[in-house]
């Protein structure tokens, strides 16, 4: 069914179900907002507030998270818009509910989703909590309008862990966004205008990563979007973000998300790929992998023979250097690390995944003890084996707590589920306890063979001796490179000095993005030996919110 929407006063049609973000796309709109430079839609998550709007009068609107309405008139972000105010009549009442719980998650993905499930057939009283309109995270995405997405394995598993979840009688929370947390374990989300309380004995944090920020000059143009935000915009919507797509990046996601493109009909003119290609001396490597998961090995192998059997070229060793607007599109120009080679491609969109950071600000809010990973340059969470964190009846599964993929996420969350319920006095039948024997003997296969993957696409995160002078480190407040270096080299070498000289970290991403930018070059550059202090510090709210949802 077709209905009909107004964008910037030009009338357009689109399908009913379709976020903003893929109805704006799917009639070639790319370019949604008002800030100092063009912007369009780039992380498809809600994390980067690149796509905010205003709908029918109500501003700060996400694009990639709201679902279109028929006859909506949409407007792209005004900077600065003047409102009358009434003290005495503008509030608004909100209701505001309270639930208690033995247990609360936070992240609805397959980690999360794996969790409830076990803790609810344990006899767990289990609330589990999402921000998306669909459970089943990035990994599990559920279609709306994509009928060939059903048919997808992943999809499957999502739907199958969804259904089971619900008969189980685990009450669900979906469109909620956790602004708040307290030490005495007193949560605040709120969910449209209703304000929710939830007070849980135990909490399993599921909330999985968001890719990772690249800065190249033209990073920040419409029709540059990370790899999950063309994944999403696909399996979701069945929706391609463009005909002629350059793909830019660093793992096996990006091999994964180009076959699905592929299939769909998009033309990949080419995939960059930054770490060296592997070869017969990478074989300890190699065997590792296959000796660890077997099925998860083989899966790659199948995803680079079907990109070579459809003549799309991998050049490894090659990373974005430069994205320029031309007449009909986009020129993206990838260069050989180390090297002089450079090649250039004339797209309609280019997608950037150079990996991911994990969603721990809620964890490090709470005092969770986090250790920086030299290797991963990332920070990760303190567990015990139980899987619980320094903050008793605070647990942490998943992306969350270093990068390791949807399996492991998965065995982390059965396994979790039953700890909880074990420490909530809950008795574990046999069946379960030899579930949970298993599952840890699979994880410790999993954690070797992700180990070995990492080591066979190693690569340094950013090459900042090429690093562009006007190239936008912090996208939300437009702070270029050589304002950042300005500030380095007048002894402003912290991420709070920098913070108060610059502006750096202050926009309604919160420093998600330029903060591991500006980590690793304080690491490479400056000889900073990185701790957990040195990033930035979690607030809150969590994420945006109107004030008037405080009041």
């Amino acid at each position: 069914m077709k209905i009909r929407f107004k964008f910037e006063d030009i009338d357009y049609t689109a399908n009913l179900g379709e976020s903003i973000a893929s109805a704006l796309i799917s009639n070639e709109v790319f370019e949604l907002n008002n800030k100092m430079s063009k912007r369009g839609v780039f992380c498809g998550m809600g994390v980067c507030h690149e796509c905010l709007v205003e709908v029918n009068g109500e501003n700060n609107v996400r694009a990639c998270m709201r679902k279109l309405e028929s006859n909506a008139i949409i407007f792209k972000q005004k900077q600065v818009k003047i409102t009358e105010f009434d003290n005495e009549n503008s509030r608004q009442e909100h209701e505001h509910e309270e639930y208690y719980s033995d247990l609360l998650i936070i992240g609805g993905g397959i980690g999360g989703l794996s969790a409830a499930l076990v803790a609810s057939n344990c006899g767990v009283n289990t609330i589990l909590v999402d921000d998306r309109e669909k459970l089943g995270g990035q990994f599990c995405k559920q279609p709306v309008l994509n009928k060939n997405a059903k048919f997808d394995d992943q999809v499957i598993l999502g739907k199958k862990l969804i259904n089971e979840v619900s008969k189980n009688g685990v009450s669900i929370f979906t469109n909620t966004s956790v602004f708040a947390i307290f030490e005495n374990k007193e949560i605040l989300a709120t969910k449209n205008n209703l304000l929710i309380t939830f007070r849980p004995k135990k909490i399993i944090f599921s909330t999985g990563a968001y890719e990772k920020g690249y800065p190249v000059r033209g990073w920040t143009l419409p029709g540059v979007m990370t790899t999950g935000a063309m994944q999403s915009l696909l399996k979701g919507y069945n929706v391609l973000a463009g005909k002629k797509i350059l793909m830019c990046g660093n793992g096996p996601f990006i091999l994964h998300v180009a076959r699905e493109l592929k299939k769909a009909g998009a033309k990949i003119v080419a995939i960059s790929e930054k770490s060296k290609k592997p070869t017969i001396l990478d074989y300890k490597i190699l065997y590792n992998l296959l000796s660890n998961s077997f099925k998860l090995f083989i899966k790659g192998i199948r995803y680079l023979f079907f990109l070579k059997f459809n003549g799309i070229p991998i050049f490894h060793g090659y990373e974005i250097s430069r994205i320029e607007e031309n007449d009909d599109g986009l020129t993206g120009t990838i260069r050989c690390v180390g090297g002089n080679g450079r090649k250039s491609f004339e797209v309609d969109c280019i997608c950037l995944g150079y990996g991911f950071n994990s969603s721990n600000n809620m964890l490090r809010y709470l005092n969770c003890k986090h250790d920086y990973d030299i290797e991963s340059n990332c920070l990760v969470t303190f567990r015990n084996n139980d899987l619980q964190t320094n903050v008793k009846d605070i647990y942490a599964i998943g992306d969350c707590v270093r990068i390791g993929g949807a399996q492991v996420a998965e065995l982390e969350g059965k396994i979790s589920g039953y700890n909880v319920a074990e420490s909530l006095g809950f008795e574990i039948i046999q069946k379960y306890l030899k579930n949970k024997i298993l599952c840890e003997n699979k994880l410790k296969n999993l954690e070797i063979f992700q180990k070995n993957l990492w080591k066979l696409y190693k690569s340094n995160f950013l090459n900042l001796v090429n690093l562009d002078k006007e190239v936008e480190i912090c996208r939300c407040e437009g702070i270029k490179y050589s304002t950042l270096e300005n500030a380095l080299e007048n002894g402003y070498t912290s991420m709070s000095d920098l913070k108060l000289k610059t502006r750096l970290g202050m926009g309604p991403c919160q420093g998600r993005y330029c903060g591991q930018i500006v980590l690793d070059i304080l690491k490479n550059n400056f000889g900073v030996q990185i701790k957990e202090s040195d990033f930035f510090t979690p607030r809150i709210p969590f994420v945006p919110l109107n004030i008037d949802n405080l009041l």
